[in-house]
């Protein structure tokens, strides 16, 4: 197992490849099944792992824990997750896929929150190769909610295709959804929001936010927002601004002085920067941050 460098220290670790299980962590881990019994801050590292296809992940009431999820794979991998929370559960989750040469992956995430619990979600896609990412959030109990921070850089001919829906199952339930898409190259990003408030579930909130820029003529970039509301009594609201760099925001900064590269660099530097100040962890943060300046200075 080729566990990255910045995480061999990590002292609440959780590694996985199809032969060897690492477990440092106050964690109880049968077959597929990963329970969280105390500790608030755990590192899971997924070598090529596909023993089950699925991965379940359970958090019992009352808990407060940070979750640093990476995804490292040199081969097509199809793989579910499930993460259960009972109530008042206060859960943050990172995600990172990361493939040593150009692959697939399909990979369906599925988080069923209880009353009064909380997602925090940041997904940071980099990945070389074909990615089918699907997100599925059930807000099962009363007071639950959700926020989905994504940041996609895709580059090369990569094909990323992401599904996301948060479906609101009870009253006085929330979800925010807010992605950072780049495309470089000839790369594709292929994404469908959706949320769903069923007839009965009044008081909710369900808003969606998703910006683009695409930093060549061949790049790509399709975003369908979509809000399915049965209900009256709640808040809702979405949109996709998608488009290239402004040529009058780079003018202004070549008329202060700045060189084509520093001025085209500042600007996406807007799109990546709300995400990564988001990431708690700084050895996760100067990840993300050195996968998305490799991309990105190959082509500002």
């Amino acid at each position: 197992m080729k566990i990255l460098e910045f995480l061999k220290d990590k002292e609440n670790l959780i590694a996985f490849d199809n032969s060897t299980t690492i477990n440092r962590a106050d964690v109880s881990i049968k077959n597929n099944s990963l329970t969280f019994k105390k500790g608030n801050e755990f590192f899971v590292f997924l070598d090529n792992y596909d023993a089950y296809n699925e991965l379940e992940f359970n958090f019992h009431s009352q808990q407060k824990i940070k979750l640093f999820i990476i995804v490292y794979q040199n081969k097509s991998i199809k793989m579910d997750y499930s993460f259960n929370l009972d109530d008042s559960v206060e859960l943050e989750v990172f995600t990172n896929f990361v493939s040593r040469r150009k692959t697939n992956n399909i990979s369906n995430f599925i988080y069923n929150l209880k009353e009064n619990s909380s997602l925090k979600l940041l997904n940071a896609i980099t990945f070389n190769g074909n990615l089918d990412l699907n997100c599925t959030v059930n807000l099962d109990g009363e007071k639950s909610e959700a926020t989905i921070d994504l940041l996609n850089i895709g580059g090369f001919s990569n094909k990323h295709k992401v599904r996301q829906d948060v479906n609101h199952q009870s009253k006085y339930t929330e979800s925010y959804i807010n992605n950072w898409l780049i495309s470089l190259d000839n790369s594709v990003l292929d994404y469908s929001v959706s949320g769903f408030i069923e007839k009965g579930k009044e008081f909710s909130k369900c808003f969606q936010s998703n910006k683009g820029i695409m930093l060549s003529d061949s790049s790509q970039i399709a975003v369908e927002p979509k809000l399915y509301i049965d209900e009256y009594n709640v808040e809702a609201g979405h949109g996709a601004a998608i488009g290239q760099i402004d040529e009058l925001q780079l003018y202004y900064l070549l008329s202060r002085g700045l060189s084509e590269t520093e001025a085209k660099s500042l600007i996406i530097s807007g799109y990546t920067l709300p995400f990564i100040d988001k990431i708690s962890d700084e050895d996760i943060r100067r990840h993300v941050t050195s996968q998305s300046s490799r991309l990105i200075r190959r082509k500002a």
